[in-house]
């Protein structure tokens, strides 16, 4: 049994097919932890709490039972990052919380606690998700008193790791178009927070963390981690106390936060997971939590989706389109192999191309009302869909839902709908000059519900991209009295998951792509909700493999999308490189493939290596969408990357050699792969640039350059799945972005 309480003992302990969790009831009616770590069996293995507080100062002082807290309030001598801290009507600010009672269901343990004095009751959830190694928990405040109280703080959980003499923290942090970029470092005697504050999950920071004791490597290792299920501010903190103990607590940013919760009221607190992988170093925190998040938190829809090829129009023509236009592109779409078309910006607002209005942007003046550009598309939408559809294709839509341009009529009819100040002139963020629609407000959340559910079900759309190009430094609510002002944050959040939620429902097959300028919302609960993610607006692929690289280990590869993976001038955008169309293609195959590049004037050469890297996709993206990923080399680490998917059923793999900026003739180590049957055959086949021979200046009658063969395949031949784990393959990559795909299948 996963959860086992023990009467005697006053002990709980959670257990999971390698590791156990413990903690009891101490004599005072705290709860304390025991033990977060390898497997334990009976509460005679584990420490006693006399034990645990005797770790010492130089002056001899024990640690109090408040040290040990296992979900801690704001109260006694610690001054440790608490948990929960309330202010009560009388001005009493610190809390006491004691064991009331427990149920345990199925997987699932609920502990409530009291506090001794006051009006209030918290449950603490843990669920234990076996098979994974993980632990889901999350908490709720209850007012059972005859007044409001203020709840000031109000995280997920505390997580105590063992004492130890170092730990390591891992994290990814970023700035636009520079997302998900590794920082690790050693924990010193201090907190380490990790936050947002711009009302969105990401991209300064993302809500997951690794922690290990300094020794960990890619395959090999102990490891412990977790993740904030928070699209909003959330904030986790790390700390190494004077005593040398050390706790992480996560949850939703106290930051300018507040909740007045009223008699029989409750809060309900955001998720904070975490496991502990006893080895297999962060490489296997990466597919554990994979496996993790496709059984417990994707969509149903969208764990075994295989995305399809998408094309979409905003590189090829940025925002000017109309109805002419896109029924041309679609038509070269379908003969190029695309499988997926998305119109983008241009579809709605006013004025036609040549329209100067708003520096020649006057589709944006329809943000708010989202109603088809009559001039551009004089018979709505549905001709578009038809032309898609009948091709076999899905049609899939850009919208800014969360966007007001400020003249738009919602903006004016609807002043209360709008992030702001009544005081204040209201913020336009961004470079596009818009406000940002109150999500928090549930008005203006049923109506946009609404809009969706009209645009959707017209127009048969398949895809929502949905986009959110924007932040809220400042979270001006409206809606609420004076006391509720900085409930704004967390409403917001919960009625943007209402929303997408609801139509999910309405529509569930229905891909949305969590598009948000760039890993703005990158977090396990909006995982819960979309089929693909925007990993970041730079899609220059040599920087894309970078953020693939660490992204990769809390989101899967297949959900990490973007508009323009295969599109010159986003190859060129930021650093001003080109790069050619198959290794912008295979960059694409490491998650899902989207080109944005103008199809109908394109030299047939470009069309030819464009359809040569989709039918390729075609070929291993069942592989690379739903397999397992191994990081055989980082590009952290090297001026390379290898990245190998194996299926579940080890019969096919796929290996990807992403070279970066290789010099002086050197080339990849030889590539030890992971994952496969020891005794199986398997057949190895490239993808990519090969030679019919070594390059020869000086050899009579040939001429001083490589020969290409034509095919672009190379037979590598049979070996065993041990010879390719032991000894491996040779890597024939070398100089400025070049790349091969490796197909292996078992015979």
């Amino acid at each position: 049994m996963a959860i086992t309480y023990f009467e005697n003992e006053k002990t709980f302990l959670l257990q999971t097919e390698k590791t156990a969790y413990a903690f009891c009831v101490s004599n005072e009616g705290y709860l304390c932890h025991l033990h977060w770590g390898g497997m334990v069996n009976s509460p005679a293995d584990l420490p006693t709490l006399d034990q645990l507080s005797q770790r010492v100062t130089m002056i001899g002082r024990r640690s109090g039972i408040t040290e040990l807290l296992e979900y801690r309030s704001w109260g006694g001598s610690s001054a440790k990052e608490p948990a929960l801290k309330i202010t009560f009507p009388d001005g009493t600010r610190n809390l006491f919380l004691v064991y009331k009672s427990h149920e345990i269901s199925g997987d699932t343990l609920s502990v409530t606690l009291r506090e001794v004095q006051y009006g209030v009751e918290v449950t603490l959830y843990y669920r234990v998700c076996e098979k994974f190694d993980i632990i889901e928990r999350w908490s709720v405040i209850k007012n059972t008193s005859n007044e409001n109280f203020n709840i000031e703080m109000a995280a997920g959980a505390n997580w105590r790791l063992p004492d130890k003499e170092q730990y390591r923290l891992t994290y990814f942090s970023g700035n636009y178009g520079h997302e998900f970029q590794m920082n690790r470092e050693k924990l010193g005697a201090a907190k380490r927070v990790l936050e947002t504050r711009r009302g969105l999950s990401g991209y300064d920071c993302a809500p997951f963390f690794m922690v290990d004791d300094g020794s960990a490597s890619e395959h090999h290792g102990a490891v412990y981690f977790g993740s904030v299920l928070w699209s909003g501010n959330w904030k986790i903190t790390v700390e190494l106390d004077s005593r040398g103990n050390t706790e992480i607590t996560g949850g939703i940013n106290d930051f300018d936060f507040n909740w007045l919760l009223e008699p029989g009221a409750t809060y309900e607190t955001a998720k904070f997971i975490a496991g502990y992988l006893t080895e297999g170093g962060f490489g296997g925190v990466g597919r554990r939590m994979h496996r993790y998040e496709r059984a417990e938190i994707i969509h149903p829809m969208e764990r075994d989706r295989v995305l399809p090829i998408i094309y979409n129009t905003h590189n090829t023509f940025w925002n000017r389109v109309d109805e002419r236009i896109v029924l041309d592109e679609i038509d070269a779409a379908h003969e190029a192999g695309i499988e997926l078309f998305i119109l983008e910006g241009g579809w709605t607002g006013y004025h036609d191309l040549d329209s100067t209005v708003n520096n020649s942007q006057a589709h944006r003046l329809g943000y708010g009302t989202w109603e088809v550009n009559e001039l551009r598309f004089p018979n709505g939408l549905k001709p578009i869909a038809d032309r898609i559809h009948g091709y076999g294709m899905k049609f899939g839509l850009w919208i800014e839902p969360e966007a007001v341009f400020p003249t738009n009529k919602i903006a004016v009819e609807h002043p209360e709908w709008i992030v702001g100040y009544e005081h204040r002139e209201s913020e336009r963020i961004g470079a596009m000059g818009t406000l940002t629609l109150d999500m928090a407000n549930d008005d203006a959340c049923d109506y946009i519900i609404d809009v969706f559910t009209k645009l959707i079900g017209e127009n048969e759309i398949d895809y929502v991209k949905n986009d959110f190009n924007r932040e809220i430094p400042h979270m001006g609510y409206r809606s609420g009295d004076l006391a509720r002002k900085k409930e704004g944050w967390d409403r917001y959040v919960r009625n943007m998951w209402r929303c997408y939620r609801t139509l999910k429902e309405r529509f569930p097959n229905l891909i949305f792509e969590n598009s948000a300028a760039g890993g703005k919302r990158t977090d396990l609960a909006m995982l819960g909700i979309a089929g693909r993610m925007h990993r970041s607006d730079n899609q220059d692929p040599l920087d894309a493999v970078t953020m693939f690289d660490t992204m990769s280990y809390f989101i899967p590869p297949k959900f990490q999308g973007g508009a323009c993976f295969v599109s010159a001038a986003f190859s060129q955008w930021f650093n001003e490189r080109p790069a050619s169309i198959e290794y912008q293609g295979h960059m694409a195959m490491l998650s899902s493939m989207s080109v944005s590049m103008p199809l109908q004037t394109s030299p047939e050469e470009d069309m030819e290596e464009l359809r040569r890297v989709i039918q390729l996709d075609k070929q291993v993206r069942e592989v690379t969408q739903l397999g397992d990923m191994y990081r055989i080399a980082s590009v952290l680490e090297k001026d390379y990357g290898i990245y190998q998917y194996v299926n579940y059923e080890q019969t096919k793999s796929v290996v990807f050699v992403m070279g970066q900026t290789m010099q002086f003739a050197q080339m990849p180590d030889r590539a030890c792969l992971m994952g496969l049957k020891p005794d199986a055959s398997y057949k190895v086949t490239g993808h990519g640039k090969f030679y019919k021979k070594p390059f020869c200046r000086y050899e009579v009658g040939q001429p001083g350059y490589y020969q290409e063969i034509p095919e672009r395949t190379k037979d590598y031949g049979v070996f065993s799945g041990n010879g390719l784990m032991s000894v491996g393959l040779p890597i024939w990559v070398k100089g400025n972005a070049r790349s091969e795909v490796i197909v292996i299948e078992e015979v």
